[in-house]
């Protein structure tokens, strides 16, 4: 059965190897390989490792070629996003690279040891306290020798400037540090990703930088519609909540308040996204027993087939596309306790297409809720 998320199949050459690289939809450079990972791999350094780092792998554009061209380096390649770090080791698997071991981390939070080589790609709108931390715990990570290189937009050249310039592209530059002799200490997450604070209803939530599907459409129009289509109050008896896609705790949060002795879950495959909803369930006291967060590539993978719901709150993703749409319904079909219901938000475009190919299979009763601002709230009931 093809995995929902696959996108395409890109086929190139590079450093002398042909490798094959599966696509999933809704992680960065879909379209292409990037620009800036093709000059960094014209720009590699000199020395031979033994041991190498790629931060923020993605699904495997810039490690992937370095793993072949050096058979006997062993290449940690890691991302915050479970999906691309999934699919980093399904295109090592691919293309029989065994040197390989891609998984998820938040920064260096769940890297271990040091390396001769630290890459990374480093995100656009990251902001200037990670940049600078992947500079300094990133020199503290190197073997004596080690070098740690990056590329960056050249618009963020003024953020690396006490690393030493390899090579300049039309819109991107490649950087480098030697190991030296510093250390560093570990550095919260909240404090490096710190964007500033947002008010969603009555909740003050700190938000991160570099957090996908928080754009202002969303932010002030989008998410208030779903909003305004929950139960004000849970019904007697026990009530579990499950919330997907939960950003940095918007909708969980809102519903460990609005419903105390309700037991809310939160899933989400960004372990930046999850770490600021405990981050914000704590600065609120809305953290405890009552309040579970999950990470999963894939949402339902989190979930043993005898977990039911009796509400699931979320919504469907353009960008990711109308194959995993139709698998998370589907999924939430068999969440859901007899009873129990979906709120489920999307866009206009989405719910005409998408969700009526769903109805059509399914034995959910789905009813439109809410619709305002090119957003549709749809309720599906078992």
């Amino acid at each position: 059965m093809k995995d929902p998320w696959f996108k395409s199949t890109f086929q190139y050459d590079v450093l002398g190897k042909r490798l094959t690289v599966h696509i999933p939809h809704d992680v960065f450079s879909t379209q292409r390989i990037d620009e800036g990972t093709l000059l960094f791999l014209d720009h590699l350094p000199e020395t031979k490792p033994e041991t190498i780092l790629d931060m923020g792998c993605g699904y495997g554009a810039l490690g992937l070629p370095i793993a072949a061209i050096y058979p006997e380096a062993r290449i940690d390649m890691v991302d915050r996003d479970l999906l691309a770090a999934a699919w980093s080791k399904k295109n090592a698997e691919a293309n029989s690279l065994t040197n390989v071991s891609a998984f998820g981390s938040l920064g260096f939070r769940d890297v271990n040891g040091t390396y001769d080589w630290i890459l990374c790609n480093v995100p656009a709108r990251i902001g200037e306290p990670f940049i600078k931390n992947l500079i300094h715990h990133g020199c503290a990570r190197l073997k004596p020798g080690g070098e740690l290189r990056v590329v960056v937009i050249n618009d963020l050249i003024p953020l690396v400037s006490e690393m030493k310039l390899i090579a300049t592209g039309p819109r991107h530059s490649i950087f480098a540090i030697k190991a030296n002799e510093s250390s560093a200490d570990a550095v919260a997450p909240e404090s490096l990703y710190l964007r500033d604070q947002v008010k969603v209803t009555d909740l003050e939530l700190e938000r991160p930088f570099d957090l996908g599907g928080d754009d202002q459409k969303r932010l002030k129009t989008g998410l208030p519609v779903l909003i305004d289509s929950l139960p004000r109050k849970a019904p007697a008896g026990p009530f579990k909540v499950l919330c997907f896609r939960s950003g940095y705790g918007q909708l969980p949060l809102l519903a460990r308040k609005r419903w105390p002795e309700a037991m809310i879950t939160a899933v989400d495959r960004d372990l930046l996204g999850t770490t600021f909803v405990k981050h914000n369930a704590s600065r609120l006291g809305l953290d405890g027993a009552q309040l579970e967060i999950r990470e999963a590539a894939h949402f339902p993978d989190a979930f043993a087939s005898t977990e039911k719901f009796n509400l699931v709150i979320g919504e469907l993703s353009p960008s990711a596309g109308e194959t995993v749409a139709l698998s998370e319904l589907s999924a939430i079909e068999g969440l859901l306790e007899k009873g129990g219901e979906a709120l489920i938000l999307c866009l206009d475009k989405i719910e005409k297409d998408w969700v009526k190919k769903f109805t059509l299979k399914s034995k959910l009763s789905a009813f439109k809720v809410l619709t305002r601002d090119g957003y549709t709230v749809i309720r599906f009931s078992k």
